[in-house]
């Protein structure tokens, strides 16, 4: 899904990841996938108003 997600949204250059607080699991995962995607230039959390660290926002390139 992330994937796909990279390539609909990179004319716009930026990708929101929601996945949730839970156990973090997830966010780890999604984490994992950006670092070594060769089209993502950096990620983070969102901010606290944005939601914080239940979002990552993907850099593209």
């Amino acid at each position: 899904m992330i994937e796909r997600a990279i390539a609909q949204a990179h004319d716009s250059g930026v990708l929101w990841v929601i996945h949730g607080h839970g156990t973090g699991k997830l966010r780890q995962g999604v984490h994992a996938f950006l670092q070594q995607h060769p089209q993502v230039d950096r990620y983070q959390l969102a901010e606290q108003s944005d939601g914080g660290a239940g979002v990552t926002i993907a850099y593209l390139h």
